[in-house]
């Protein structure tokens, strides 16, 4: 029996021990950072594609409109390249949608980063960010994690899909709704620093930058496909509040791609619809600097954050109001 106590005590104390190590934020070694290139030159790409309900202007081809932006973005020194999302439509990954964007980023030694609906094998599928490594291999994948429902049958609005609905009606009419949504917020390593990744509606939520900043994201790139304008005074203020620079890209029904700079630069931007290409060189040395001596990481409290990882049913509070 004690020697029963013994053994579930140690098998115990593992566990504690896993769980803890698993919940130590992965620091980047600070003589890898002090190594790191002090500026990068990106580019910013607002195009039409396929869009959240697998519409497509006759004649596009988002493969083929990819490669050439790819291309170009090569020709102008530019290190990492930004399409939309949904922009490849269902795709399987890999595919041959994937293998050609491999290529063309292989042959010019850039990173990509493009948006599709990503289907897996039990015919599910998730609004997916593909990151493209200078090899041509895909080294990083991001789920959109907040779904931009646009219809709902029940008070409270939004809570509830609409009744009566078949799944295809849904991938037609309100995808979001049946997507597998992601369940974290990676941050990814690239050879000019560490960037994270948020697609459309997850960039309305202040903590997504919050998290991905604390991890060591320097640059968050934020894809879009919606119509209207993203708002540049969204992006000033989570800059600022998160030391941090951006990338952010629309389709070409939609406007405000732009490149962005720690603490409120705007760099370049599309304020009308339709096709357009920008890039900008990203100061990462002095946006180092800043991180480096910021009062906020250092005058952080945690303990008083809780409520923010605890379930609130805002909306009770006012079920008595009248429309």
């Amino acid at each position: 029996m004690e020697m029963n106590v013994e053994k579930n005590s140690i098998v115990i104390l593992i566990l504690f021990f896993i769980t803890a190590l698993s919940c130590v934020q992965r620091r980047t070694n600070p003589e890898k950072i002090a190594k790191l290139p002090d500026k990068v030159k990106v580019a910013a790409v607002q195009i039409g594609g396929y869009d959240k309900w697998l519409k497509i202007k006759e004649g596009c081809n988002p493969v083929e409109s990819v490669v050439k932006y790819i291309e170009r973005a090569a020709a102008d020194d530019v290190q990492l390249v930004v399409f939309p999302e949904y922009h490849l439509g269902r795709i399987s990954v890999p595919g041959p949608q994937t293998r050609k964007i491999s290529k063309a980023a292989a042959e010019n030694s850039i990173y990509v980063i493009v948006g599709c609906w990503e289907v897996f094998k039990d015919e599910s599928f998730s609004s997916t960010a593909l990151l493209f490594g200078r090899e041509g291999d895909i080294v990083g994948k991001y789920y959109k994690t907040h779904a931009a429902v646009d219809t709902h049958d029940e008070l409270p609005a939004y809570s509830k899909p609409p009744s009566g609905k078949n799944k295809q009606w849904f991938i037609e009419n309100d995808p979001e709704w049946i997507m597998k949504r992601g369940n974290n917020l990676p941050v990814f390593d690239l050879d000019f620093g560490r960037i994270g990744i948020l697609i459309c509606y997850d960039g309305y939520f202040s903590e997504t930058y919050g998290v991905l900043s604390l991890k060591g994201a320097e640059i968050i790139v934020w894809i879009n496909g919606r119509g209207g304008s993203i708002q540049d005074y969204y992006v000033r203020t989570f800059m600022e509040q998160n030391l941090i620079s951006m990338i952010c890209t629309n389709q070409d029904y939609g406007a405000g791609t732009m490149l962005a700079q720690y603490p409120n630069k705007i760099d370049a931007i599309c304020r009308q619809t339709g096709e357009d290409y920008i890039t900008a060189e990203f100061d990462l040395k002095r946006l180092r600097l800043a991180r480096k001596n910021s009062r906020n990481f250092q005058q952080r409290r945690p303990g008083l954050y809780k409520e923010l990882t605890r379930p609130h049913s805002i909306w009770q509070d006012y079920t008595s109001i009248k429309k």
